[in-house]
């Protein structure tokens, strides 16, 4: 069952997207908030897959909340308008309903998180004249990120930032699962958070790595395990 909560301050809208979720014999109604205060105490005590968050309500709005918090669920925005689906896909929202929302559209939107939940990000490595690649879905684009070019990554919970020297992708993936298919790239995991291309690392100490323009920390758990590896 996927457990799904309802944020929004209009009464009839939260009654629409209710009863939209009851039609559907895998989606469960775990809680219903005014706004999104309430919503980050009901975050803390209960296990959340997904959230309905209208955009526009009092004290810190849809936008504002996903900007401050870290979320784990999914989020598929529902609002009356139209202005903020750019921003709202910049936060790699899963969908953007505009209300009234129909119970077909409700379904595309349940089918998109299926899509991530199952495959939450698509990596295929291309081997082209001697060059490596892995495609990563972001922002409702596949980006083909050319692995000599990414300097470090780091994680963000259920979320990690692919670093290169001319872009930066956040993408929802795990470090580990990006360690098992960059380590015979020559990436080294330094930290819980971090992942670097070792071809990057200028200098180190028992602490740190050092690469152009960036110092990262290495955790006490992984120091022997890098310092083995760096000073070969």
């Amino acid at each position: 069952m996927i457990k799904c909560l309802v944020v929004d301050d209009e009464p009839l809208a939260r009654e629409a997207v209710k009863t939209h979720i009851a039609k559907m014999p895998d989606l469960a109604l775990i809680g219903e908030c005014e706004n999104t205060l309430q919503a980050m105490v009901l975050l803390r005590k209960e296990s959340i897959d997904l959230i309905f968050l209208d955009i526009e309500m009092p004290e810190i709005d849809g936008i504002s909340f996903l900007k401050r918090r870290k979320i784990n669920p999914g989020v598929i925005f529902t609002t009356a308008y139209r202005n903020y689906a750019v921003e709202a896909f910049e936060l790699d929202v899963i969908d953007y309903l505009l209300k009234p929302i129909s119970f077909d559209r409700f379904v595309m939107a349940i089918n998109k998180f299926y899509e991530r939940k199952n495959n939450p990000v698509c990596h295929n490595e291309i081997i082209n004249d001697n060059q490596s690649f892995i495609n990563v879905k972001a922002n409702r684009k596949t980006y083909k990120i050319d692995v000599l070019k990414i300097d470090y990554i780091e994680s963000l919970k259920d979320y990690v930032k692919v670093v290169c020297a001319d872009e930066t992708i956040i993408t929802h993936d795990s470090l580990s699962n990006m360690e098992d298919i960059l380590k015979k790239f020559g990436f080294i995991r330094i930290h819980n958070s971090f992942l670097v291309a070792t071809s990057k690392i200028k200098s180190f100490n028992s602490e740190s790595v050092f690469l152009e323009e960036k110092e990262l920390p290495i955790s006490r758990t992984y120091k022997k395990y890098v310092l083995s590896h760096l000073e070969k």
